[in-house]
């Protein structure tokens, strides 16, 4: 059976700066903490770091080349704040400003829409010197910035996301210290939950001001929340563990308001009208979603709740369980109850799903083909459930598949391979797998034969 998508859906892909652009140290980009944690020793798998990453930075063209030879519609990408702003504010970057331009005009030539991110997650490093995120001015400069790129930019983009997955780079980044800049501090953990808030509601109230018809959102990484046993500590940890992934941000930004628990933690971090400035009218969500989440309590973890990362195993999940090389579950059922969740809680908004994908370890055969049959299924299951989902009254405007490329998969390095395309670390060669030809006939069909 044919399952077809909706008339103009967008069909594209996902990546992001600091993981394939490389080009880390010329034409007056300044550090980010990327570039800090990754050349801090023992912080990423193998010591490796993203100097070069894919040199998207410089094969740009190839790559969009790639793109529109499948004719893909959309390309989500973010923008390198350090490249703009070398250190986060005060003296622009031409030629920063000069490679988005020709990237963006390349992509237009190719009749494919630019779909911006203006943060995920490579904070320029003197502004961490600062304090970052913990510092409530970073909410104020991250509006700067926005206002900058609106100015340069908006002409040819109109749609814009404020920030990449903040659950992801608060936890990880400001609890436990997995991701940049490696703290593990549960204030500023929860000074930064606020202040990033406060960006995005200042960011989209400056961006509209320039420009009202501007698609503006927040991208988020949601998953359904259960807990690995049936024990009360497991239950309790889960509700802990959902109000931190995903309320935190998703409710003062779309609805006005934090969990109640939450509020109070943060209650001498809020000022006047701060919520009123953080609730501003959305044009979409963009959903992130790879698996749902299975939570264990855990004392000593400094949110006392937690899920599986770096190399553990899902918790509470049969050892028969195939997952992905990133030890993740096919969970294809947790992205249609995701997408409803929002669809009936969430006063149903516009969604674009702007990441989803899979790692597997990839072969090249002597043929030189990469048949990649795993992804391909992955692909299948997981379309089939966004299809259900519109099918049930959903309003999906779009797939972004993660990734492009192989990548820098951040704290682990270049061995977890999620791309449509293969890249070769030592020599940059780019070689579509047998899912990115499959992805280019779901791309001409608006659908695909479950």
């Amino acid at each position: 059976m044919l399952l077809k998508f909706p008339t103009n859906f967008l069909w594209g892909a996902a990546t992001s700066s600091y993981q394939i652009e490389g080009a880390a140290n010329i034409d007056g980009k300044g550090k980010s903490i990327w570039d800090t944690f990754s050349h801090t020793p023992g912080k990423i798998k193998n010591d490796e770091n993203g100097d070069i990453a894919a040199d998207h930075y410089h094969l740009f063209k190839e790559d969009i080349k790639l793109m529109a030879d499948i004719k893909m519609s959309a390309y989500r990408f973010s923008i390198a704040w350090a490249r703009i702003y070398p250190e986060g504010k005060g003296s622009l970057n031409q030629k920063g400003i000069d490679f988005y331009n020709k990237l963006i005009d390349e992509l237009l030539n190719k009749d494919i829409k630019p779909l911006v991110t203006l943060y995920h997650w490579d904070l320029p490093q003197k502004l961490q010197d600062d304090g970052g995120w913990s510092n409530r001015d970073t909410s104020k400069i991250f509006c700067d910035y926005a206002t900058t790129f609106v100015k340069k930019f908006s002409d040819r983009v109109n749609f814009i996301s404020t920030l990449n997955e903040p659950a992801v780079f608060s936890i990880h980044g400001h609890a436990d210290g997995y991701m940049a800049p490696g703290i593990s501090d549960k204030n500023i953990f929860f000074s930064s939950i606020h202040n990033i808030n406060l960006a995005h509601g200042y960011a989209i109230q400056s961006m509209r001001s320039i420009k009202p018809n501007l698609e503006l959102g927040c991208v988020l990484n949601l998953s359904p929340s259960l807990p690995c046993s049936n024990s009360d500590e497991d239950t309790k940890a889960t509700k802990i563990f959902d109000m931190y992934w995903n309320r935190a941000f998703l409710d003062p930004m779309y609805t006005g308001s934090y969990p109640a628990a939450l509020e109070y933690k943060l209650k001498k971090y809020i000022q006047n009208d701060d919520l009123k400035n953080i609730h501003q009218k959305c044009d979409y969500i963009g959903l992130n979603h790879y698996q749902h989440s299975r939570v264990k309590a855990d004392k000593d973890y400094l949110l006392g709740a937690r899920v599986a990362y770096k190399d553990e195993r899902p918790f509470g999940l049969d050892n028969q369980e195939e997952l992905t090389s990133m030890g993740w579950e096919i969970a294809p059922n947790a992205y249609y109850d995701q997408i409803m969740e929002l669809k009936n809680k969430y006063n149903n908004p516009n969604i674009y799903l702007t990441e989803n994908g899979c790692a597997y370890s990839d072969k090249i055969e002597k043929d030189g083909s990469i048949n990649d049959v795993k992804r391909i299924d992955y692909l299948k299951k997981y379309l089939s459930a966004v299809k259900k989902s519109i099918d049930h009254g959903a309003k999906i405007k779009g797939y972004m598949a993660w990734s492009l490329l192989d990548n820098f998969e951040w704290a682990l390095g270049f061995e977890k391979r999620f791309g449509l395309i293969h890249v070769d670390f030592n020599n940059l060669k780019r070689t579509p797998k047998n899912s990115f030809y499959f992805y280019k006939n779901i791309i001409q069909e608006n659908g695909f034969e479950s």
